[in-house]
């Protein structure tokens, strides 16, 4: 299979050599005819441009790197997700015309297995209704619930089927009753929107619905996810966790955990009556 892959990096210097294993480990795999690259960088204060340059060489791919000079945003602004999108469609474009059968759109400080990305193709190989297929990684701060000592890392990305956004914090960040019991035998729950630092998708798919990131709204892959749901569903893949790993976790408040239980037990009492 041909493959496109997308990444869009700032000051990765760190977590390149993880990265660059992931993907050397993916052109090594008989399966893989083709794995071409379209990263985006801009405004790094460290060699990230110079590092993805030297493994580009003699490989297929782009690279578009500028210097903005652009403050580093963090959060839930508009003005961050608006930056995101435009990086992400800037590097969708750098695939043109390439021909190529799935999109791997992967955040690259991740900790990832080769195994996490054919789990998702495989979600999409047994089911033909699935548009999308997005991952669930883990974080490690402890679940607010006192679960585990992990949680969902990419809540905002994530819009059930009722456009509740995930639970902050949370191992299992839905709120449906029968998304939950889903969620926790493992298998795929059906979403508006979700990313989880991957996400997977036939090729075919961008280029017929026209796929493109907008933040003005919010997170800039809701519109993403919303107009890949044409083509089929958006799934959250529960058992595909790679880790995104703090070196000092956040913490919240010890109101917060209760007000989210609080809300929990209002809703399913309400599911229920």
């Amino acid at each position: 299979m041909r493959i496109g892959l997308l990444a869009t990096l700032r000051d990765e210097s760190q977590a390149l050599p993880r990265f660059f294993g992931l993907l050397e480990a993916l052109e090594a795999d008989p399966r893989v005819e083709y794995l071409f690259c379209s990263f985006y960088e801009n405004d790094s204060s460290d060699d990230t441009p110079a590092c993805l340059a030297a493994w580009l060489r003699d490989r297929p791919g782009v690279l578009q790197s500028e210097r903005l000079g652009a403050p580093r945003l963090r959060g839930r602004e508009i003005s961050r997700t608006m930056r995101m999108a435009e990086a992400r469609n800037k590097a969708l474009a750098g695939f043109a015309d390439e021909r190529l059968d799935w999109l791997v759109v992967i955040d690259a400080d991740l900790h990832v297995r080769p195994g996490h990305i054919w789990q998702l193709i495989e979600v999409l190989q047994r089911d033909r209704g699935v548009a999308m297929a997005c991952a669930s990684a883990l974080q490690n701060l402890p679940d607010i619930f006192g679960r585990s000592p992990w949680s969902y890392y990419d809540s905002y990305a994530l819009l059930d089927r009722h456009n509740w956004l995930g639970i902050t914090g949370a191992l299992i960040p839905l709120r449906d009753l029968q998304d939950r019991a889903q969620w926790m035998a493992g298998r795929p729950v059906h979403v508006q929107a979700a990313f989880g630092g991957i996400a997977v998708l036939p090729m075919a798919t961008v280029r017929s619905q026209r796929l493109r990131w907008d933040g003005s709204q919010g997170c800039e892959h809701w519109s993403f996810c919303l107009q890949a749901a044409a083509a089929g569903r958006v799934v959250a893949c529960p058992q595909v966790t790679p880790l995104v790993l703090y070196g000092q976790p956040p913490t919240w408040s010890k109101g917060y955990p209760l007000r989210r239980k609080r809300e929990l037990k209002r809703l399913w009492r309400e599911a229920i009556a």
